[in-house]
């Protein structure tokens, strides 16, 4: 048998019912939809039950012998409340009414309303001038008389549609305030004795969501405060008065910290895309974050923070947590496109589940590569997934644009503006790739949304600005060659030596390279070995190491014809070219110019954990490895390893009807590492 009996599909009911199974409270919890019941958890000793209730069932109930029962139901579900409370009458058994924190206890006049347009309709009765804090989504309200639309001063968020729609509603320049929040009491009481305000107008959206600040103002102007969303009949008791007296009736703690609930909602192309969990999770926010276009359109009325970093964000969630003891604050993180995709929500939520008080769930949004596959009429389960967005420097991306385009047949990618366009069509038509198509989605779900189609050759006469997002189409994509082993007529050669095939083969297997690797290649001649690594991860970022002009220019020769654009050519001789490089994760060693021991003890003292690979040729490298190997002493705790293959490879050669096998020169390949001392 349930001890409590909860009504309410509120997140005020949901945070009761989890303080209640942590107190060893059994609950039932009835809620009128399925969405109520899907946002609860599973909890021990909470039951569920959806659906809507008559009074006679609500009478029924009672007779389960409940110890109390409370009434969490949304504060305008007046009709449920008055049945719950009905269903009482003549029972023994205790009622508690929940009503959210609004923050309203001041010391002024107030005047309360159901709607703008009761308020608007006893505002026209008064005199003097009115400060409408509301925003521009119910302005029609007031201004359909004309004496009071000349008595407002309305104060909006700075986008230019909310201008316009104040002055296409005929409120002049004057009357318009275009400010971005929050406002202190201060700026409050500085604008009301600025314009000579008579009246303050607000809705009832809580402590900490910029209400208090204006009521407190109000109040020491001497001014009423009008209050939309509040009805003079909602009665109730906090979330800690409610805690509290459950404590007392069942003799188990129920109280708790503040609740904070923040909701990370992708908002997907535009408001229009909103999905209704995001809605409703941002209709019960009070304090709103994100980029300031993403304000103006989604947080009027509410106070908002133009902060979309943690460190930004965590501050003002910790102080606006104060005005909620033992209750709840509501707040919504907004993010572009959505919160899986190329998006800041995955670093923020970390950093707010460090904190036990904040319950944080995401609300994923529609992605502008969803919008544009839809467009164009396409999946995209099967496609490459690119961004460039905010990385100006096409050295960054061209490898990995490059690489999925040449390796599938739908690439979606997003930019920054026009201009990457221009530069995306360059890169695909310089690597033989102009005839791709490139679909080009602007303002997707807006009412300017346009989609382009041209050749990848033809996007140099794109001119279009703002974000964009790209679907690229290449019916000729080729398989991605996934092992080494190019031949070795397909490199620039002239006289530099070269690895040859079979020994590249083995020597990068070898390296055992990974994925985002940082590779050294000392000794590049040609370039083979940076070719091919190159050529399996794209990501990887390579250095070309190479002392002599002939070779170093043969080398950019060869990274021009294979379009390799993350392998960086290096003049200079080792170890001194590689003290200013980046720490490497795998080097491969083809000519040493006799400085084997210094190139070595330079990589390892830049990262202890690199894999080398050595190829040796002559018989006098092979004895300065040995020999090196004799003498290192490696950093402490750490012992090296050594791998020593010989590789002797002939090649068959026609000669007339006959085949006969070449010999190549022996190699013998070094793997050395340094590594950790096993434990004994």
């Amino acid at each position: 048998m349930s001890e409590v009996l909860l009504y309410g599909g509120t997140t005020e009911a949901r945070v009761l019912a989890q303080r209640l199974s942590a107190a060893g409270v059994s609950v039932e919890l009835h809620v009128a939809t399925a969405y109520g019941d899907y946002v609860m958890p599973d909890l021990p000793g909470v039951s569920v039950v959806t659906g809507r209730l008559t009074l006679k069932e609500m009478q029924s109930l009672l007779q389960k012998g409940f110890r109390a029962v409370v009434d969490a139901t949304h504060p305008f579900a007046r009709e449920v409340s008055e049945n719950i409370a009905k269903s009482l009458i003549g029972s023994e058994i205790p009622l508690l009414r929940l009503k959210r924190d609004s923050g309203e206890a001041f010391g002024g006049d107030a005047c309360r309303y159901e709607d703008h347009d009761s308020c608007a309709e006893a505002l026209s009765h008064t005199t003097g001038n009115v400060l409408l804090t509301t925003g521009s989504k119910n302005l029609e309200a007031y201004c359909r008389q004309g004496g009071l639309r000349d008595r407002l001063y309305v104060r909006i968020l700075p986008g230019t549609e909310n201008v316009e729609k104040c002055e296409a509603l005929g409120i002049r320049g004057r009357q318009i305030i275009a400010m971005q929040g929050p406002f202190t009491k201060e700026m409050n009481l500085a604008l009301i004795h600025q314009f000579s305000i008579g009246h303050l107008v607000t809705k009832a959206s809580g402590a900490g969501s910029g209400f208090t600040e204006k009521a407190e103002a109000a109040t020491v102007a001497g001014i009423p405060l009008h209050i939309i969303g509040a009805p003079a009949e909602a009665q109730g008791m906090s979330f800690a008065q409610v805690a509290e007296d459950l404590t007392e009736l069942l003799g188990k703690p129920v109280e708790g910290s503040t609740h904070v609930e923040v909701s990370l909602i992708g908002i997907g192309m535009g408001p229009e895309q909103l999905t209704l969990e995001a809605k409703r999770a941002l209709e019960e926010a009070v304090l709103v974050f994100g980029a300031p276009r993403m304000l103006e359109k989604l947080a009027e009325g509410k106070e908002s923070y133009s902060y979309y970093l943690a460190e930004d964000i965590l501050p003002v969630l910790l102080e606006k947590s104060k005005y909620f003891s033992g209750g709840m604050l509501h707040a919504a993180v907004l993010f572009s496109g959505d919160t899986g995709f190329y998006s800041g929500c995955e670093k923020i939520k970390s950093e707010l589940d460090k904190y036990e008080t904040f319950d944080v769930r995401v609300c994923p949004g529609i992605s502008s590569v969803s919008c544009l596959a839809a467009r164009a009429g396409v999946s995209w389960q099967e496609a490459a997934l690119v961004s460039i967005h905010g990385r100006g420097n096409s050295a960054e991306w061209s490898a990995n644009l490059l690489a999925a385009v040449e390796h599938h047949k739908k690439t979606f990618l997003l930019v920054s503006d026009g201009q990457q366009v221009q530069e995306v069509g360059q890169l695909l038509t310089k690597a033989g790739l102009g005839d791709c198509e490139i679909l080009c989605g602007l303002q997707l779900s807006y009412p300017k949304e346009q989609l382009i189609r041209l050749r990848a050759s033809e996007a140099d006469q794109f001119s279009e600005t703002g974000l964009c997002t790209c679907l690229i189409q290449n019916p000729g994509a080729l398989p991605k060659r996934t092992v080494p082993g190019l031949p070795d007529e397909a490199f620039l050669r002239d006289r530099v030596p070269m690895t040859k095939e079979e020994v590249r083969e083995v020597s990068l297997c070898k390296l055992g390279l990974t994925e985002d690797a940082v590779i050294y290649d000392v000794g590049s001649g040609t370039g083979s070995i940076a070719v091919e690594c190159a050529l399996r991860s794209s990501g990887s970022r390579i250095y070309a190491i190479e002392r002599k002009p002939e070779a170093l220019a043969l080398l950019r020769r060869n990274l021009e014809k294979f379009h390799l654009y993350q392998v960086t050519p290096v003049e200079g001789t080792a170890p001194e070219a590689l003290e200013e490089l980046e720490p490497p994760t795998h080097v491969f060693v083809g000519g040493s110019g006799g400085h084997l021991e210094e190139i070595l003890r330079c990589v390892w003292e830049k990262n202890p954990d690199a894999c080398v690979v050595v190829n040796a040729v002559s018989l006098e490298t092979i004895a300065e490895t040995t020999r090196f190997l004799q003498v290192f002493s490696p950093l402490e705790e750490r012992t090296l390893t050594v791998e020593a293959v010989q590789l002797q490879v002939s090649r068959s050669k026609s000669l007339g009807a006959y085949h006969l096998m070449q010999a190549e020169n022996p190699v013998m390949i070094f793997r050395l590492m340094c590594q950790v001392f096993p434990e004994t």
